[in-house]
């Protein structure tokens, strides 16, 4: 009898600590963990539930800025490391621009040197946005007038001008 009162005490206490883990983890959503604590597999898995896009290098200039700001949105919302951030990026990249990545990768983050997400999207930016498209932007938006359009429409062209790639 005193075994079968340990067991239930045992399988309370188990409960009791799971439901502790469980708030905990619920606590620290949308908050970066230290490297280490969670399991990549995990952190893949909750990424790939989010549908990011892949980046092959094709596009125009405004195709690699609009990839880092979706996977951005992703990463703020897992709590992302610096470090995680890149391995996850870098997980989304296909065809040319993968093996460009291969390509450059150990020069851009030579062994013991620290990996910033910034520092990846400067190389990313400056492979993949063309300082010429920069320059047609910058001339399309300052030649950007209202005319016959209703002001959403020329707000909604304002603000597309407006986002000019970062060099």
């Amino acid at each position: 009898m005193q075994a079968q009162g340990r067991d239930n005490v045992a399988a309370q206490a188990a409960e009791m600590v799971a439901a502790a883990a469980v708030n905990e983890n619920q606590a620290n959503v949308g908050q970066a963990q230290p490297a280490g604590v969670r399991p990549m597999h995990q952190l893949v898995e909750q990424f790939l539930k989010l549908k990011p896009p892949k980046f092959t290098g094709i596009g125009d200039s405004e195709t690699a800025p609009r990839w880092v700001e979706e996977l951005e949105k992703a990463f703020d919302l897992l709590g992302c490391t610096e470090t995680e951030k890149i391995s996850l990026a870098t997980y989304q990249l296909q065809d040319n621009a993968n093996d460009w990545w291969k390509a450059v990768r150990d020069r851009v983050f030579p062994i013991g040197t620290a990996q910033t997400w910034a520092m990846f999207v400067e190389i990313v930016n400056s492979k993949y946005s063309f300082e010429s498209a920069q320059e047609q932007k910058l001339a399309e938006f300052m030649r950007l007038h209202q005319e016959q359009r209703t002001v959403s429409q020329y707000e909604a062209e304002f603000t597309q001008l407006s986002r000019l790639p970062k060099k």
